[in-house]
């Protein structure tokens, strides 16, 4: 089952406007000018592929991936993955993570609605019943070099 709302949106089609996946093809790992690097862990497997939204400022977050102001995809391997993002102006910012295992795109669920795949967000915000709050997610970028490193958590 596909659960259509929250963070199911994540149908996410390209590495482009600024966001880098370390290892993937013609892809150059954090540079100086890397604004966010997002690392991530805790992946159960290297199966499938991990689909990043960044969001700045609350609209949209976390499930509305069409108002992120940068998308990524990437893969896992080793049980982690990297993403680094350029070009992106001071500001407040929160990141959406789904480990997309069967490669659909989508955030499976359970007939209850509970993720089959696992979920990230900035600052590991918790996720109690329904999605994170975006004021536990944010961080800001002030124009220097930013980490956020995600542990992906599965239900």
């Amino acid at each position: 089952m596909r659960l259509p709302i929250a963070l199911s949106l994540f149908l996410l089609s390209s590495l482009g406007g600024g966001a880098r996946a370390e290892g993937a093809e013609g892809v150059h790992p954090a540079t100086a000018e890397c604004a966010l690097s997002i690392r991530l862990s805790g992946f159960r497997s290297d199966e499938g592929q991990v689909l990043v939204a960044i969001f700045r400022g609350e609209s949209g977050f976390p499930g509305e991936s069409e108002k992120a102001i940068k998308r990524a995809v990437t893969s896992v391997r080793g049980g982690e993955a990297r993403v680094h993002v350029h070009d992106l102006p001071p500001g407040e910012y929160a990141v959406a993570v789904v480990h997309d295992e069967n490669r659909n795109n989508a955030l499976d669920t359970n007939f209850l609605g509970i993720p089959k795949e696992g979920l990230g967000i900035s600052n590991n915000a918790k996720m109690r019943v329904g999605p994170p709050k975006y004021r536990d997610a944010k961080f800001s970028i002030d124009g220097g070099p930013v980490t956020q490193s995600i542990k992906i958590v599965y239900f």
